[in-house]
């Protein structure tokens, strides 16, 4: 019940009481109208401050408007809330227990509004996010970091596979959002291009191509190289590249995982091509990145329920994705270079 409601319940007791010729069961199913908030506001106003002309300047409104609205609050509910002296309302025996039930009705809506307020402030609700293996491990995990500061009181859920997979979670709505590098079909989904980045080349620290500003197809002729499976599309781009560029790289270690790419790495097993995002990662563990030409394109594709109203956590959630792309790749100069 609300305390309007509520309030209104406790007139209608005490007009039952006290008017012999009011039918309750009746009065239930008259026609008249619900008192309204604004006169059981007045009325509040009037209690605590103990005349018209204070509660008029507590709302910021007039004295004769609060003296309607006591007047209607009166003959709507049946009872006679105050008795007027000159200069002076005395609250009647039935006017202060309206009150009572007045303060604790407006207790609750004053915690209403502070839950309403908390809640723009700190979001609730869930954010169930999606993301492929490269992203779960890298982007994702900085901007959640920046989302729960933002967001404190939502719960998360984090769940990783490949597109096709995460593709069909987004459309079965089991998921809210997710981020993708293909798009194989756009049946139930509607997306936004979160990025479009050249890959770069990662390798020991300690490696001799180092040196160089720049790598290119023929420095990987000799080299053990880090890549995809063959039949992952990421291995037939490569594959191309290499192959443009008249490059027989035959010394080959294939993973689908990223992780497994970056410790291979920091154990100077190879060199590999990988998205920035994943060579970020590894910069704190002997690892240095160098730009590579011509480069395979990565992109990340956000994919929404197509139709669905986007919530607060996932416009945040959003938001924050693209202020994290442009922050991550704003610092990829830097640690491009080669004393770096």
């Amino acid at each position: 019940m609300s305390w309007q409601s509520s309030a209104a319940s406790t007139a209608e007791l005490w007009r039952s009481d006290h008017d012999p010729s009011y039918d309750r069961e009746k009065g239930k199913r008259s026609t008249s109208p619900m008192i309204k908030l604004s006169q059981f506001e007045a009325f509040n106003a009037v209690m605590r401050t103990g005349s018209m002309t204070a509660a008029a300047a507590m709302l910021h409104t007039s004295q004769p408007n609060i003296s309607r609205a006591i007047s209607k609050l009166e003959t709507e509910s049946g009872l006679k809330l105050f008795e007027r002296t000159p200069g002076k309302l005395i609250p009647t025996a039935d006017g202060l227990a309206l009150f009572h039930e007045v303060q604790r009705s407006f207790v609750g809506l004053n915690e209403l509004t502070e839950a309403a307020h908390r809640i723009h402030r700190s979001g609730s609700g869930i954010l169930r996010i999606g993301a492929i293996q490269t992203l779960s491990l890298s982007l994702i995990p900085r901007a959640l970091k920046r989302f729960t500061d933002t967001f404190p009181q939502v719960q998360i859920s984090v769940q990783t596979a490949h597109s096709d997979v995460l593709s069909r979670w987004v459309r079965e709505h089991s998921c809210d959002l997710a981020i993708i590098s293909n798009i194989y079909s756009h049946e139930g989904l509607d997306s936004e291009t979160l990025y479009s980045v050249e890959g770069v080349c990662i390798m020991h620290e300690s490696h001799a191509l180092g040196a160089k500003e720049v790598i290119t197809p023929k420095d990987l002729v000799g080299e053990r190289f880090i890549t995809y499976p063959k039949g992952d599309p990421p291995r037939a781009v490569m594959d191309r590249i290499l192959q443009d560029a008249g490059a027989n790289v035959s010394r080959v270690i294939e993973t689908s995982y990223s992780s497994i790419t970056c410790s291979l790495v920091m154990q100077n097993v190879g060199l590999a091509i990988v998205n920035p995002f994943v060579a970020r990662e590894c910069l704190q563990n002997g690892v240095i990145a160098r730009p590579f030409r011509p480069a395979p394109r990565h992109d990340a594709i956000m994919i929404f329920p197509a139709g669905k109203p986007v919530g607060r956590p996932v416009e945040g959630i959003i938001d924050i994705l693209r202020t994290q792309v442009d922050d991550d790749l704003n610092a990829t100069d830097d640690w491009l270079k080669p004393n770096h």
